[in-house]
């Protein structure tokens, strides 16, 4: 029950509103045909009345005959539904329209009711008439003019009952309209809802496959609406957690080989030193290769500091002025062994023999050395590597470029991530953190890196740095 718990708020909110609003609807709607339809009524009772003024006249003046004066006198009355008297100036009702019920000719009525209207005044009113009818009716009353003098009142008495019967049959229709709107509206709740809620539940399924470590589960919704906007977000936050986790195992596995393959040949060098398995003259020889393990851990466990370093915010810069073409040189030659080793020729070039720039100096020369070892890691025997400063709107460009065996387009999208390895088969020469502690660095200081590579060709990185102004 409880899964369904945002179906059903939309529908109950949006049921309760459309009830709310077709109530005042119906409502303001019954009491505006109501007093339109009596406002409606009082003017044609109204016109009517004036109408059987005229009649009279023509019939006071001899044009029509009493035949043709009652013939039009009930054809109005059965148009209106409605009981017209003929009264004189003292009250007496000396004509009536002919209709079931109450002969009303030869009553008098009270002077007080007519009162009004001798004295020019036409009257409305809803009642019992002073008590004359058993029902309510509207009455109106208009001055008898003859010659153009009031001789009498004319009055017209109009069922209320009758009247209520219309209203009350147009609300039921409105009523029954309602009732078909209110169905339909059900309807289409219960559809928009559904649209709305199912995909949320299918995310939220999907959230909690991925809280369990799922990283593949998706969410299928393909509108273009915001429901769908937030579906591709969690898609993509979603696809990223699988490529991170992905890597993290990667990570994982090369730190337990790196720190595995090591340490087991470590322990297996100094038990043969100790119990004698290794002979002391060549004891020197294996302490070296134990010296170059635990270095290789070493900096594999710096690297792993400084990515924690730099993702928890504890990265402050020490920018000072310095030579950048000087801390290139002497990162180049720090290299110098294993540039000779594999016959490399590295050509540095400067447009200037000094050129300051303002930045953090240890972190820049990490920034050379993780690049300039990823050119000679990655270069061919006797392949070439050119490193180079130019300056250009006040800014220092600084290229490390190889020939060697360059980066494929799909890598070049995840070379910045961190334990990402474009090349699986060095995975021992590193954990894949150097680029993004490199990106990290650059970033830091507000400046841009980028790299340009062609598989089987060799790979350029570019990094900037503020140039200091004379």
């Amino acid at each position: 029950m409880s899964k369904n718990r945002l179906f059903k708020k939309l529908f109950i909110s949006n049921i309760i509103i459309i009830l709310v609003t077709l109530s005042i609807l119906s409502g303001m709607f019954y009491l505006m045909f109501q007093n339109y339809y009596f406002a409606d009524k009082e003017k044609i009772m109204l016109e009517e009345a004036q109408e059987i003024n005229a009649i009279l006249n023509e019939f006071a003046v001899g044009d029509i005959n009493i035949d043709k004066w009652n013939q039009e006198l009930n054809v109005v009355t059965r148009l209106i539904n409605a009981t017209v008297w003929i009264v004189d100036k003292e009250g007496l009702i000396y004509s009536q329209s002919q209709q079931p019920g109450k002969a009303w000719t030869g009553v008098s009525l009270n002077k007080e009711e007519i009162k009004s209207i001798l004295d020019g005044q036409s009257v409305v009113k809803k009642g019992y008439f002073g008590g004359k009818f058993n029902q309510p009716v509207l009455t109106v009353g208009v001055p008898l003019v003859i010659n153009g003098r009031i001789e009498g009142a004319i009055f017209m008495h109009a069922p209320l009952t009758e009247m209520n019967k219309t209203i009350i049959n147009i609300f039921i229709l409105m009523l029954l309209s309602g009732g078909v709107a209110l169905i339909i509206g059900f309807v289409l709740i219960s559809y928009t809802s559904s649209r709305i809620s199912q995909p949320l539940k299918e995310m939220s399924l999907a959230v909690q496959q991925v809280a369990k470590g799922n990283f593949s589960a998706r969410v299928q919704h393909k509108e273009d609406d915001e429901i769908g906007d937030l579906a591709k977000s969690f898609n993509i936050m979603a696809k990223e957690l699988e490529q991170l986790e992905d890597m993290r195992k990667d990570f994982v596995a090369n730190v337990s080989h790196e720190l595995r393959s090591p340490l087991t040949s470590i322990q297996g060098y100094i038990d043969g030193i100790l119990d004698g398995t290794i002979p002391k003259e060549k004891a020197c020889d294996y302490l070296k290769i134990v010296q170059k393990e635990t270095r290789r851990m070493s900096r594999l466990i710096d690297d792993f500091l400084e990515m924690t370093k730099l993702e928890s915010g504890q990265f402050p810069l020490n920018k000072t002025e310095f030579d950048i073409n000087e801390l290139i040189r002497l990162t180049v030659i720090k290299f110098e062994k294993r540039i000779v080793e594999k016959d490399l020729t590295v050509k540095v070039d400067f447009e200037e023999d000094r050129r300051i720039v303002i930045a953090d100096k240890d972190k820049i020369e990490q920034v050379l050395t993780n690049l300039i070892d990823n050119a000679i890691k990655f270069s061919k025997e006797k392949g070439i590597i050119h490193v180079f400063t130019e300056i250009k709107d006040d800014k220092a460009f600084i290229t490390i470029k190889d020939n060697g065996i360059g980066i494929s387009p799909e890598d070049q999208e995840h070379i910045w991530d961190r334990f990402y390895k474009a090349d699986k088969s060095r995975g021992k020469d590193g954990a894949g953190l150097g680029l993004y502690i490199v990106k990290r660095i650059i970033n830091a200081h507000n400046e841009e890196i980028w790299v340009e590579s062609e598989l089987g060709k060799g790979t350029a990185f570019t990094f900037t740095l503020p140039v200091k102004k004379f």
